[in-house]
């Protein structure tokens, strides 16, 4: 699967590296591909306009207000874009718009999968550093990108993806940002995650 990674931070750099090394073709876009590049060794370089043309699947990973200016200047349509951003001001005030829903709302031919917004970089793409079963969510408009997304979690090592619903479920899903790093305050670092934990279904 050709995949553009747009974000070349810890967040961006660390998908990028896991989907390469599950064997998909990807280009990590970064506002300085030249610069970059020594840190991304093997994998492709490009701007975020590269990026895009490059993926038929593509991966948000930029702070949520650099997000919205970026994705604008992209023809996402008919791609599967994964949302995996948060808003990165006023995390302890209520959100206005949801980002994932503001982004299916500028680019309405797009299939927006939310996921992976309230877990640590580390863990997203390599769920067993953290022992036991836990959790992540997904949410998106579109049920066949999201079952084709909800697999690509299973090839991260994701068993336990809980399927939200639509993007209506984007609130709660950014609005847990809040708790999340009051928890990484209290813990003293990000070496955790939430689960949900329900009764048993009957066989």
């Amino acid at each position: 699967m050709k995949i553009g990674v747009l974000g070349s931070g810890q967040v961006g750099g660390g998908m990028a590296r896991k989907l390469a090394a599950l064997g998909h073709d990807v280009m990590v876009g970064s506002r300085h591909p030249a610069g970059r590049a020594a840190s991304f060794a093997g994998l492709k370089m490009g701007t975020a306009q590269d990026a895009a043309a490059h993926g038929a699947w593509v991966v948000n990973a930029l702070p949520g207000e650099a997000s919205l200016l970026v994705l604008r200047s992209l023809d996402l349509k008919g791609k599967i874009l994964i949302d995996i951003a948060n808003y990165d001001v006023a995390v302890d005030q209520p959100i206005a718009t949801p980002l994932g829903e503001a982004i299916q709302r500028e680019h309405p031919a797009a299939l927006v999968v939310k996921t992976l917004n309230s877990v640590s970089a580390h863990l997203m793409v390599d769920p067993a550093q953290l022992a036991g079963r836990h959790s992540v969510f997904i949410a998106s408009n579109h049920a066949a990108a999201k079952r084709e997304v909800t697999a690509l979690l299973a090839s991260f090592g994701w068993q336990d993806i809980v399927d939200l619903g639509d993007l209506g479920a984007c609130r709660a899903m950014e609005q847990l940002i809040p708790l999340w790093m009051r928890l990484e305050s209290r813990l003293g670092g990000p070496q955790f995650n939430l689960a949900v934990v329900r009764e048993p279904t009957e066989r």
